[in-house]
């Protein structure tokens, strides 16, 4: 049987783990999408509906070039529910595309509560697309596939805290990103648990090798917003790196695994964050509004420097977040706003940026009340929180559950229920002498 080619939308770095998930499949291999473009956003704007939310848009523009220069016709898109208009991304986007007269398929993976365990259903499409029929081998898959997706999701989280440490101290412009690529890529390869730990430790090896200036205390900002927006450099014209290129060291929660130990009601920093934003905002209004507030308010309480709030144009929950950010009374901690579509240009962001950087410049030479953050719980530096052994409980959690399933994967489950209920069992046997190679 020839494989089945499967693609999935951008969203930064999220592929390595999206790709791991996908290709856990007998015989599926994924394609990667084109990186997102002008001509991208483009295509997205021209068959979209004009005030529909600015990431719809770029998943169409990825959809039709995926399928015009690949010939992709078969697509994994995640929904959602609730008061956002995600939840309806899949379902008006095919619709969108088969009018336009392409014949392909958007496969839903939902994630609207990891605990249900509705986004098995998705690897169900898959089995029966595929013809794999032994419950044995489907459970084994899925769940291997499932430990892998997290321990790649979180890794790459790690790895993009210690971009936002080091960009903003390299020695050598560029530095950072090239060890921040090829620490991707190699945790793209990884396939074993073992391969995966081994690629986190050269990965973390490599940044700690960039030359860099360790006397620098340059400005910390926290760099938050909805998530499509905040994790696909191109939708936000790079602002990431822009900042580190600046000499701002970012820090930034917000991620895929962030997201998806929210989903599986296992995030209790989210949950932290949802409590101090209560007197401002009691509930969830979509988007990442009410943890958007949070974090603006642990950001003043950790002494931050200065808050960058992303979003889409017309996004009504991050909107609201931002109305109730600049409401608040003082001491506050200066914030800057950004909202992207098609229309956004790299000029105008920069110079709204130099301004803010001249702003938190001063407000440090003068000094301010703001609580510092070396008495926040939280370590004062990034690198600390993430090379540290024991404040890394999902790697610790995940690697032995990996190696398990990864074992069990290889059995033979008649053979073993064969020998558990033999007669063989209960006789002796001749003692032999066998050499065994390890």
């Amino acid at each position: 049987m020839s494989k089945l080619q499967v693609s999935f939308p951008n969203m930064g770095n999220c592929w390595v783990a999206f790709k791991t998930l996908v290709e856990s499949v007998p015989d599926i291999e994924v394609v990667l999408p084109p990186p997102v473009t002008r001509k991208t956003i483009e295509l997205g704007a021209k068959y979209s509906p004009e005030f529909v939310c600015f990431p719809f848009k770029v998943n169409i523009g990825d959809f039709i070039q995926t399928y015009e220069q690949y010939g992709i016709d078969t697509f994994v898109n995640a929904i959602d529910c609730g008061p956002c208009r995600f939840g309806f991304y899949h379902a008006v986007q095919e619709r969108i595309l088969r009018d336009l007269g392409y014949d392909l398929k958007i496969i839903p993976l939902d994630q609207a509560d990891l605990l249900n365990f509705n986004w098995v259903k998705t690897f169900d499409e898959f089995y029966k697309i595929m013809g794999v029929n032994d419950p044995f081998k489907k459970f084994f898959n899925t769940a291997g596939a499932a430990i892998n997706f997290l321990r790649k999701a979180k890794i790459t989280a790690d790895f993009e805290k210690l971009e936002g440490y080091y960009r903003c101290r390299e020695l050598s412009r560029g530095d950072t990103s090239r060890v921040l690529r090829q620490a991707l890529q190699s945790l793209d390869e990884a396939k074993t648990p073992a391969e995966i730990r081994e690629s986190r430790k050269k990965g973390i090896a490599s940044f700690k090798k960039i030359p860099h200036d360790t006397e620098k205390d340059p400005l910390k900002v926290t760099l938050t917003g909805e998530i499509h927006v905040t994790l696909e450099p191109y939708v936000n014209l790079d602002l990431r790196k822009k900042l580190g290129d600046m000499g701002i060291e970012v820090h930034q929660n917000l991620s895929l695994i962030d997201w998806i130990l929210h989903k599986f009601h296992v995030n209790f920093h989210r949950k932290e964050l949802e409590r101090k934003a209560e007197p401002f905002l009691k509930l969830d209004i979509g988007g990442e509004a009410q943890w958007v507030i949070g974090e603006y308010i642990e950001s003043n309480q950790r002494g931050l420097d200065g808050f960058i709030h992303i979003y889409p144009f017309t996004c009504m929950p991050e909107v609201t977040a931002r109305s109730i950010i600049t409401a608040m009374d003082d001491p506050k901690i200066p914030a800057i706003f950004f909202s992207f579509d098609e229309h956004s240009g790299v000029e105008g962001m920069r110079t709204r940026l130099e301004a803010f950087i001249d702003l938190m410049e001063a407000r440090k030479r003068k000094g301010s009340n703001i609580k510092p953050i070396k008495k926040y719980r939280e370590q004062k530096s990034i690198i600390d929180h993430v090379i540290a052994n024991h404040q890394n409980p999902i790697e610790n959690i995940l690697e032995p559950m990996g190696e398990l399933v990864n074992i069990a994967s290889t059995l033979n489950p008649l053979e073993v229920i064969g020998n558990i209920f033999s007669d063989n069992t209960s006789k002796t046997k001749p003692e032999t002498k066998e050499t065994i190679e390890y």
